[in-house]
């Protein structure tokens, strides 16, 4: 062989092991990302497993609760008929003993003296009888005397007719019957039901609060007429058999903001509904836990303020007559969300005092009449970048709730929803950077102000 075709060779040997290396190495790639592959979908089936072992165990869990509380249902049901059916046969007995007593006192008496009568009348005509024997021997006397008092006792005691003695009997009712109408009642007692008819669809984490959503599971029921209560456990609860459930919420509406809840804790959700003229709620929904992860809104608290910061932040009291803004611990409302001031205390106000919101921090209140604030004075007129608007909502007073709802229109403008005291207006505000949050602010200057955020 040749020089060049021993070069050659080698090259293509050299190629050839090359291509076995890098096919080896592809194979083993691919078993990698197979096995990978595999090891994922593995995990997901294992996830589905868990879920239809959760779905398996809400099922059986579920039916043996409502077994137990048909059980107890019916246990007391039938100890309340019971006590009152002998409470009722005991009465209804009473009532005939005390007619049996009043209508035998009398007669009693009256048989008393009959047979008092019936054996004086036997002695006198054992009396006469002996008389008879001895009518020889006897004095006139004695027999005209025997005959006088036996002439006495000629007439007969007044003993009462059977029409005018009572004849004691009981009424039931028999159309229809009473065992027919309490068989009716219990044919109609109780409704199974495969899922509550309300259901929590959406829970949003708010800050320090949950949105939570519900629907009915029946589309084709009108909700006319229907109230729903959503209840919330106490911080913390993670067995529903064990909560403490207290009600967040009464009304018509699908969907409520719950506020003043504690970042990081767990609650447990539910809710119910009742039509009108129904007297108890429906059954509940299924229990959701649900927490949030973004802490409450609170005061920016700063030394040598005129404004005193309490409740974690929530609480700020005025300590001096100095007019000071006072602001949110940083750009806390976001589009999407909203804030609620809640005054405690007020006084009368001026135009300069009152709620607002500000794109960034003020050092005064005259700024809130610039460009880049909103802001509502304790008259209840707003001011918009400082144009003052045409429609004023209620003052700003003691017991007023102010809210300021914001969402996100574009990239550099805003919807701003406030609503005092059930009056609400609706602005569209050009902001520099609609994505970015927003600085509440409160502004007043006597030291009888006190509010509340939430």
């Amino acid at each position: 062989m040749s020089e060049s075709e021993e070069k050659a060779s080698s090259t293509s040997e050299r190629l050839r092991e090359e291509y076995r290396k890098h096919v080896k190495s592809q194979i083993s790639l691919d078993l990698v990302d197979t096995i990978s592959t595999i090891e994922q979908h593995h995990e997901q089936l294992l996830e589905l497993c868990e879920q239809i072992n959760l779905a398996k165990k809400q099922v059986t869990d579920s039916a043996s609760n409502t077994k137990t509380t048909i059980n107890t249902v019916f246990e007391n049901f039938l100890a309340a008929v019971t006590d009152t059916v002998n409470e009722r046969c005991q009465k209804l007995i009473e009532e005939v003993e005390k007619v049996q007593e009043e209508a035998l006192d009398p007669l009693e008496q009256c048989s008393q003296m009959l047979e008092a009568k019936v054996r004086e009348a036997a002695e006198r005509v054992e009396q006469g009888k002996r008389l008879q024997k001895h009518g020889g021997v006897l004095a006139k006397d004695t027999v005209i005397r025997f005959q006088e008092e036996a002439g006495a006792m000629t007439s007969l005691p007044e003993v009462p007719a059977l029409c005018a003695v009572p004849s004691v009997s009981v009424e039931f009712p028999s159309d229809p019957s009473l065992i027919e109408g309490m068989h009716q009642l219990l044919v109609d007692a109780g409704s199974v039901s495969r899922m509550g008819p309300v259901q929590i669809t959406n829970i949003v984490e708010k800050p320090g609060a949950l949105l939570v959503s519900w629907e009915e599971v029946d589309e084709d029921v009108s909700d006319d007429g229907i109230e729903f209560y959503l209840q919330c456990s106490t911080a913390g609860a993670t067995d529903p058999k064990h909560a403490t459930f207290i009600c967040r919420y009464k009304g018509p509406d699908y969907s409520y903001l719950l506020r003043d809840i504690y970042a990081g804790e767990s609650y447990l959700l539910r809710v119910a509904s009742r039509r009108e003229g129904a007297t108890s709620l429906g059954p509940w929904s299924l229990i959701q836990s649900a927490k949030t992860t973004i802490s409450h809104f609170r005061w920016q608290q700063r030394a040598n303020s005129s404004w005193t910061i309490a409740d974690e932040g929530r609480l700020a009291s005025k300590v001096n007559s100095e007019l000071e803004v006072l602001h949110s611990d940083g750009p806390l409302l976001t589009p999407g969300t909203s804030v609620l001031f809640k005054v405690a205390c007020g006084g009368v106000g001026c135009s300069d005092e009152g709620l607002g919101l500000t794109c960034k921090p003020i050092t005064g209140p005259e700024q809130l009449l610039y460009q880049g604030a909103l802001f509502l004075n304790t008259q209840g007129c707003v001011f918009l970048d400082g144009v003052s608007r045409v429609t004023w909502l209620p003052a700003i007073q003691e017991g007023v709730h102010v809210s300021f709802a914001v969402e996100r229109v574009s990239s550099i403008k805003l919807r701003v929803y406030i609503e005092c005291q059930d009056k609400q207006v609706t602005y569209e505000w050009g902001v520099p950077d609609a994505h970015s949050g927003l600085y509440f602010v409160a502004s007043f200057g006597e030291p009888c102000w006190r509010l509340s955020v939430h």
